[in-house]
């Protein structure tokens, strides 16, 4: 008895145990708000701090549930807090839920002194949106952020350049072009270079991967914006690596690389580029390196044959075509192969 009394009385104090997450409130703004708080046994000093950010509809455990975020935290070394919505769902034409996430930092770092260089929040759907909203508004405080399935409010004016990396499937609740207006967008609030590198199949070393990655950088301050899209892709936090991808392994790999002061010095393998590389302006596509004697063709994502023409002509019209992925297949004298190309 003595031993459940002591017991009863340690868990009335709601403090976080090492090891497990546990669900614990707050009082901010008059209400008393929940989440859900994940710290790993052997945490070391000052550790790295990341949100995830339910969607509409969703509790905390829901998203803790769904992205398995627990173990990466577990193996990396990094706290992990799942918020909750009041009534499931976040604000999105205020600031108070942006201020609760501020108000929550601080809670934390009070009790684990976490590295405020090294904050990051990811976020699916509405909570997507709401991670867009805290690299808009909050760059000063979150190092880098990882939206999936949402898109990037009309006003954005972060205060710094933030890495940014967006999942999307093409059969998601926006249009593949909506979600690539968020990207390039991004891209462009981060200064990066106008031409994105593109991979397909990303991860290369799996032929079955309908994921393409689309990445921009370096850009300002040593900065990367990447945006993931995953073909026939739901609306959803993808977790199956057989044809897609661990997306919660993706983002704390895209994170782990960036604090607010910069980038960490963790290695990053160079992608193999091809002979030639194409890029696409004022509804032109140009090819530099193809050989003069080389033929072009442009098919979009189904195969379709968009447009043709001979290298040497040095660009190809491609004005009025849709916002998308396209393929360049050059074949002839001199280099050979395919590359991608995105129109914004």
């Amino acid at each position: 008895m003595k031993h459940f009394g002591l017991w009863a009385a340690l868990s009335a104090v709601a403090l976080p145990i090492p090891g497990f997450a546990q669900s614990l409130k707050m009082q901010f703004g008059g209400v008393a708000r929940t989440y859900i708080l994940h710290v790993p046994t052997g945490v070391p000093a000052n550790p790295p701090l990341m949100f995830v950010l339910c969607g509409h509809g969703m509790t905390g455990a829901q998203q803790e549930s769904d992205t398995k975020m627990d173990g990466i935290a577990d193996r990396e070394k990094f706290i992990v807090v799942y918020p909750d919505a009041i009534a499931m769902n976040w604000d999105q034409t205020g600031d108070s839920d942006f201020k609760y996430f501020v108000a929550l930092l601080d809670t934390i770092d009070a009790k684990y002194h976490i590295d405020r260089n090294r904050v990051y929040a990811a976020g699916f759907s509405q909570g997507a949106g709401m991670t867009h909203g805290v690299g808009c508004g909050y760059a000063d405080k979150f190092a880098a952020i990882a939206p999936t399935s949402g898109n990037i409010p009309a006003t954005c004016k972060p205060a710094r350049a933030i890495p940014m990396f967006l999942t999307f499937g093409t059969k998601d609740i926006a249009t593949p072009a909506v979600f690539m207006n968020s990207a390039t967008t991004w891209a462009n609030l981060d200064g990066c270079p106008a031409t994105p590198t593109v991979t397909r199949p990303y991860p290369t070393t799996n032929p079955n991967s309908l994921v393409t990655r689309i990445s921009w950088g370096p850009c300002k301050n040593g900065t990367e914006v990447i945006a993931d899209s995953i073909k026939d892709g739901p609306h959803e936090w993808p977790m199956n690596t057989t044809t897609k991808v661990n997306n919660s392994e993706e983002v704390w790999s895209f994170f782990k690389q960036f604090t607010l002061s910069g980038t960490t010095a963790l290695p990053r393998a160079a992608a193999a580029r091809p002979a030639f590389r194409a890029s696409y302006a004022n509804g032109m596509v140009r090819l530099q390196g193809a050989g003069e004697r080389a033929y072009v063709r442009i098919l979009d994502h189904q195969g379709r044959l968009m447009a043709q023409g001979a290298a040497g002509q040095g660009e190809i019209d491609f004005r009025g075509k849709p916002a998308g992925v396209y393929r360049i297949l050059v074949s002839g004298n001199g280099p050979q192969g395919a590359v991608e190309m995105v129109v914004p």
